[in-house]
């Protein structure tokens, strides 16, 4: 379960206290200081798969910082990557320094000191961060030492789809997940630094299957070709179609599953009661209501109107 804290009930004089405190409770030992003279304000969610630590959060400008006595006393064995969503983070590692825009991500060892500025023209700071064990980052990418505090893209398929996963891993965080989820977070992040060396991705299909279901997920308005994702994610079209047939379905049936499941979630939403059944079944990517509905029916043995009547 989700551990989440917020800066908004405590008094403006105790918040600098309250944030730190909560900060080294939770998930990293560090020092951390207000930047300019912004009244400090954050929240995080923070939730354990295993042995991975993954938290949602965003901050008023601060400097976050671990100094050799912080590392003795933390006595982590860990590696931390940031993926930048808001704001930017100017890290300092080991004689490395790198600006850290959106549509980057930073990895940083916390096994040593290391300082990060996080602030930006908004006066807001968001990122999400993931903590893995060293030993088993190295021996996925032994050359991770080597990209401390440099910005690692997340501009391509690949990338967003593992940004993607992350945030899903949180916010699913109730639903328990299993050894595979964390396994699946490892190999995921030491894939973002094989393509930040220019390697290839590395993925089984196995491994495969879960980013492309969670791309498909976050784009089912406007899911492109099999032909045009095969190519960005960086196999052949027939090896695309037997990641689909290793479980069981094509391609072309799981979207739909995914469509229609979707589709049901929403009608089963209060605050999208006054929607119209149409507008829905276009939000999930359906050519227009009518087709919507039958493929409703067919899955549920109920059409969505009549479905939507029941949860009221």
């Amino acid at each position: 379960m989700a551990i989440t804290v917020s800066t908004d009930p405590i008094r403006p004089a105790e918040r600098q206290a309250f944030w730190t405190e909560s900060i080294c409770r939770s998930f990293a030992h560090v020092d951390t200081r207000p930047i300019g003279t912004a009244l400090v304000s954050g929240h995080f969610e923070f939730v354990e798969v295993g042995s991975v630590k993954l938290v949602r959060f965003d901050s008023s400008p601060q400097c976050y910082r671990r100094d050799a006595k912080l590392v003795s006393k933390a006595g982590s064995d860990e590696f931390m990557f940031d993926f930048q969503r808001r704001g930017r983070s100017a890290m300092v590692q080991a004689g490395h320094e790198g600006m850290i825009e959106p549509g980057y991500g930073v990895l940083y060892d916390a096994r040593r000191p290391f300082e990060d500025r996080l602030d930006g023209p908004e006066q807001r700071c968001e990122v999400l961060i993931a903590t893995v064990p060293a030993p088993v980052l190295l021996r996925m990418f032994p050359q991770a030492e080597r990209l401390c505090a440099r910005p690692v893209p997340l501009s391509g398929v690949i990338a967003r789809s593992i940004a993607a996963f992350v945030r899903a891993a949180i916010d699913l965080s109730d639903a328990q997940p299993g050894q595979d989820d964390e396994t699946d977070i490892i190999t995921y992040l030491s894939t973002l630094l094989r393509l930040a060396t220019g390697d290839d991705h590395g993925l089984t299909r196995i491994e495969l299957f879960s980013l492309i279901d969670t791309y498909l997920r976050t784009n089912l308005a406007a899911i492109r070709p099999a032909p045009v994702l095969a190519a960005a994610f960086g196999v052949s079209e027939r090896t695309f179609h037997r990641i689909f047939a290793d479980r069981e379905t094509t391609f072309e049936r799981h979207v739909l599953r995914l469509r229609v499941e979707q589709f049901r979630d929403l009608l089963q939403r209060p605050g999208l009661s006054a929607t119209s059944i149409a507008a829905l079944a276009m939000q999930c990517g359906f050519a227009d209501g009518a087709h919507a509905s039958r493929t409703f029916r067919g899955f549920f043995g109920i059409t969505p109107r009549d479905f939507r009547g029941k949860q009221s």
